[in-house]
């Protein structure tokens, strides 16, 4: 059975532990209304996959009304230090597995942790709602982003192929939620 976050209550405006940058995750977060800087921050993190994938990444014909529709439907975890936001990612109830689509993080944030926090605080959601996986996918041209999914824990798990195209142009990850160490909100 799918749930949306009208459906089920999430954690309210949960926020994981700050880190050592104060950079603080929030999930579900109240008044949240920066729709054009969200967008902003999708197609810088997704501008190198520019040229490199066939068909191009969809974040370059939504709009900022289509991100605040999509957070109606789904949970929206965004990073954000002061009022900068560092990373965002959309999270989709499916029947066994949250779906984690639209996952950036401001390039000077990367390499720091801040995905590792990210995924951390999705494996504790999905483990709330009842789910066994984290499921996500990426371009198969985007090798760089499968080796860091896969030192989180993912590993790939099938394929499709966009409408149109022939070969293989996704690949489908997916995390096991059982033994992993589980991470508490804040409140």
């Amino acid at each position: 059975m799918n749930t949306s976050p009208a459906d089920t209550p999430a954690p309210a405006a949960a926020e994981a532990l700050a880190d050592d940058k104060g950079v603080k995750i929030t999930l579900n977060p109240e008044n949240f209304d920066d729709w054009p800087g969200l967008l902003g921050l999708l197609r810088h993190a997704f501008a190198r996959t520019v040229g490199r994938v066939d068909p191009p990444s969809t974040v370059y014909c939504c709009t900022a009304a289509d991100l605040a529709q999509r957070a109606a439907s789904e949970h929206l975890m965004i990073a954000i230090e002061g009022n900068r936001l560092a990373g965002c990612l959309f999270l989709k109830e499916q029947e066994n597995a949250l779906f984690l689509g639209r996952f950036a993080i401001q390039s000077d944030y990367m390499g720091g942790g801040l995905a590792r926090r990210m995924i951390s605080c999705a494996a504790t959601l999905a483990r709330q709602r009842g789910k066994s996986h984290l499921v996500l996918e990426t371009r198969t041209a985007l090798v760089e982003n499968q080796a860091k999914f896969r030192a989180l824990g993912f590993e790939i798990t099938g394929g499709r192929a966009h409408p149109g195209y022939h070969g293989i142009t996704t690949f489908r990850m997916a995390r096991r939620l059982d033994g992993d160490c589980q991470p508490h909100w804040s409140r």
